[in-house]
């Protein structure tokens, strides 16, 4: 990929942001889409990635230890190797060996949300985008989320996702805690 090409996908990115994601909406009780998106960025806590090796993605995760603070952010520019739903069914097979890191992601060809904005985007090329962060942090934003009105217009089944993450993650902890309450005792 040429780095022209790399450096516009990453400033539509920051727009995007800057535009729908960090702007209050309707959809999400007067929240921005992404309430903690501008203090990621302020903080220098984003890393954006441009790649068309989507191996790129799994070889960040198994490196990033599981409270890491960064948000990894990648455009993969070879979306089309992969149907929105073959996309999701691999981001779901990511997650079942999460490691503390989880993963989410937006094909070109899924289904708009109908409760975030519509965004003009700066170039032509789609990307998917993938999400690698730290599930931690990630059930710690949605559990403050949960005291507000934010999931207010959420559909039942996008609930059931984020209560399910929040189950892993529990479990996933509790089984964490076991092993080094056996290892002290050993």
């Amino acid at each position: 990929m040429e780095q022209d090409s790399a450096i516009q996908i990453w400033n539509e990115i920051r727009l995007w942001s800057d535009e729908v994601l960090e702007v209050p909406c309707f959809g999400f009780a007067n929240l921005p889409p992404c309430p903690f998106a501008r203090a990621a960025w302020l903080k220098n806590n984003v890393v954006v990635h441009v790649t068309s090796d989507i191996g790129d993605v799994i070889e960040v995760k198994s490196v990033i230890p599981k409270n890491h603070e960064q948000l990894h952010l990648f455009a993969w520019t070879d979306y089309d190797q992969m149907t929105a739903e073959e996309f999701n069914c691999w981001l779901e097979e990511q997650n079942q060996n999460h490691f503390g890191v989880w993963l989410m992601g937006f094909h070109p060809n899924a289904t708009e949300n109908p409760l975030t904005p519509e965004f003009e985007g700066l170039i032509e090329d789609d990307y998917a985008i993938i999400l690698v962060q730290s599930l931690n942090k990630l059930v710690e934003a949605s559990e403050t989320l949960k005291k507000t009105r934010y999931y207010e217009k959420f559909p039942a089944e996008d609930m059931q996702y984020i209560n399910r993450r929040k189950e892993v993650y529990d479990a996933w902890n509790e089984k964490a805690c076991q092993e080094n309450a056996e290892e002290g005792s050993s």
